[in-house]
């Protein structure tokens, strides 16, 4: 617990470490307000003990996107996006479901969830022509409608898979290809049941 709580503790002084030290060597001169979109693929890792505890694996796969507001004049960037979350279930059930036309068929359950996150923090562009990015942002998600049931299934049985999301920091570094953006971002959480995630991030200006 104590080293945890250290290392917590180390890596929330080198965010702001890292932020100082672009803010006053990395200026962005370009002038550009507005918004783009995202994609990602992320790899979730959960605490241990909660995810033994609601029957899952540790870690898991989401996909989503985002809406990012951006503006050179403050080199803060606003993020509001959705996730959904894929679990790798330990506890599967399976059970006769009859579809639209009477048909029959023994269906396995699956195991997911859907995120909300906003994130907010500056992104410094460096190198040549600006070209590369740095991102270093504060953000919170929630998780709902998590839980293993039966897809598109009205009255099947369902159970409720209680893992939370929280207050995480960001540290992504970046290259600009064309019009688009490529990133790679890693979250730790501070809060919650989810420990950290590894982002794969596409985004572009519309």
């Amino acid at each position: 617990m104590a080293n945890s709580l250290l290392t917590r503790c180390l890596l929330g002084a080198s965010l702001l470490t890292a932020t100082a030290a672009f803010a006053n060597n990395n200026p962005n001169n370009a002038d550009y307000t507005g918004w783009s979109w995202s994609g990602h693929v992320d790899h979730v890792t959960i605490d241990t003990q909660a995810a033994s505890e609601q029957w899952i694996e540790d870690t898991a796969t989401a996909i989503g996107g985002a809406a990012e507001y951006y503006s050179s004049k403050t080199e803060n960037t606003l993020v509001l996006g959705a996730n959904i979350l894929f679990y790798r279930d330990n506890a599967a059930f399976s059970q006769y479901v009859e579809d639209y036309w009477g048909d029959t068929d023994y269906t396995e359950s699956d195991a997911n969830a859907f995120m909300l996150f906003a994130e907010y923090g500056p992104k410094y562009r460096f190198g040549q022509n600006n070209m590369s990015f740095v991102t270093l942002r504060g953000g919170v998600s929630g998780i709902l409608g998590s839980e293993r049931s039966i897809s598109n299934c009205s009255n099947c049985y369902s159970e409720d898979i209680d893992i939370n999301g929280g207050v995480y920091g960001v540290l992504g570094i970046g290259q600009t290809l064309g019009s688009l953006d490529l990133s790679l971002q890693f979250q730790q959480y501070f809060s919650g049941d989810l420990d950290n995630t590894l982002r794969l991030k596409l985004s572009g200006a519309f």
